[in-house]
């Protein structure tokens, strides 16, 4: 018999994450069930089960691209702009960065992520387990956020009474607004919405 390699086992786990977010993008989590996710996956329920023995973990999974592509486009730019020739950079610069890195990911693939998003707003509001799991998404990137405005009010660039946590919380709601309209609205346009959002914090 021959043997299952982990780069199989890790492609066929992926295979249904993404059958599982063309359903969630499709239908929304609470609409969408687990044999939903087996008929677009075209694979057997017995192995859909046996990667996700709940729609729980299901949804955790099909999550977690998402919140590894927003953290590793954040973590970058934080990296790109601690050593950019530019210290005076603001916070909300680096967060139009995060837009005009992360839109490419989030909507030039087969899933547009800002649905899957939304879906997840409204389904934590009734799912304990999709509200945690948004929790610890928004609550990461969030976080990322607060500790950059931290570093630069520390160091200088901006006001010394500034206050980190809430201005974490504004900047973060950037980037969930633009999400929110781009999936609802579909009429704004990246570029405007990054340069505006760049005139909320004058450079030092």
């Amino acid at each position: 018999m021959p043997r299952v390699t982990a780069d199989h086992l890790e492609n066929r786990r992926q295979e249904i994450v993404r059958a599982a977010l063309r359903c969630f993008a499709r239908e929304g989590f609470h609409a969408t069930s687990v044999r939903d996710v087996v008929r677009e996956s075209g694979l057997s329920a017995g192995a859909v089960y046996s990667y996700f023995p709940s729609k729980a973990e299901l949804v955790a999974g099909a999550v977690e691209p998402i919140l590894e592509a927003l953290t590793g486009v954040l973590d970058a730019v934080v990296v790109d702009t601690d050593r950019s020739p530019e210290p005076g950079r603001t916070p909300a610069e680096a967060v139009a960065e995060v837009l005009r890195r992360i839109y490419p990911l989030a909507v030039g693939g087969e899933v547009d992520y800002t649905r899957v998003a939304v879906t997840a707003w409204a389904e934590g509001l009734r799912d304990p387990a999709v509200r945690a799991i948004a929790e610890q998404t928004y609550g990461t990137v969030r976080g990322r956020l607060t500790d950059r405005v931290a570093t630069w009010r520390d160091a200088g660039h901006l006001a010394a009474d500034v206050d980190a946590e809430a201005l974490g919380q504004v900047l973060f709601s950037t980037l969930v607004g633009f999400v929110l309209q781009h999936a609802l609205l579909g009429d704004v346009d990246l570029d405007r919405y990054a340069t505006a959002v760049c005139l909320l914090l004058p450079r030092p």
